[in-house]
């Protein structure tokens, strides 16, 4: 299993971007209403959250926990992965294009967002293209990266970290991934095991038999776990 998800590096980088993302939103309300600011900050943060999916995807391939299957096989032996190559592996396996989070911090509620949906007929998020634009054109492209697009890429780094196996074994550890009523938010209990136990045998999110619900929540985002009625405790 990899260190970076087990030792929480790579959920501790996206909580760092997270932080620096809360701070822009003291000049610029996370709301729909502001989705066409930019500035360079924006941009700056856009770059550095493209580049972490980036790597996690990169990561995510050397997990011991991922299923034999020749697609899988295929990309861990890929010298030169790229976007398409993660999104045909992992897209049938996690279901990221049907992710829902919802993104909402303070006062602000910017509602219900996607960041994988475009994964479903095989093609990039909006928000990945901007990314490279800026990336291979800052000055040129800053304009480009706008609010929105920092949202849902920041929303696919988290959605990642919450949906990977290694990385929701240290979220049951840390207690950011917990189990009850999700509508009361009440937490039955905080043991990691019984956790694991009602996710290890699913990449979508709880097992189909799991009689309470999970989530993961962060300082702007929520994700409220999937049913998967083909995998059983």
């Amino acid at each position: 299993m990899s260190a970076v998800f087990q030792g929480g590096a790579a959920w501790h980088t996206f909580e760092n971007l997270e932080k620096d993302f809360v701070e822009v939103t003291r000049y610029v309300a996370l709301s729909p209403d502001n989705d066409s600011a930019w500035s360079e900050k924006i941009a700056q943060l856009l770059l550095v959250t493209g580049s972490t999916v980036d790597s996690v995807f990169n990561e995510m391939r050397t997990s011991t926990l991922l299923p034999q299957t020749a697609g899988v096989i295929s990309l861990r032996n890929n010298p030169e992965p790229n976007i398409g190559s993660y999104r045909d592996v992992y897209e049938p396996l996690y279901q990221l294009s049907s992710v829902e989070l919802v993104a909402k911090y303070g006062l602000s509620d910017y509602g219900t967002i996607k960041p994988f949906d475009p994964f479903s007929p095989g093609n990039n998020p909006q928000w990945w293209n901007i990314y490279n634009e800026v990336k291979h054109g800052f000055f040129q492209n800053m304009w480009k990266a706008q609010l929105r697009f920092l949202v849902y890429g920041l929303g696919g780094l988290f959605a990642l970290n919450v949906l990977h196996k290694d990385s929701q074994q240290y979220l049951l550890k840390i207690g950011a991934l917990q189990m009850g009523d999700f509508d009361k938010r009440f937490v039955y209990w905080r043991d990691p095991r019984r956790g694991w136990d009602a996710v290890k045998n699913s990449f979508v999110g709880l097992h189909g038999d799991v009689p309470w619900d999970g989530w993961v929540t962060s300082e702007i985002f929520l994700h409220r776990f999937r049913r998967d009625p083909s995998a059983k405790s």
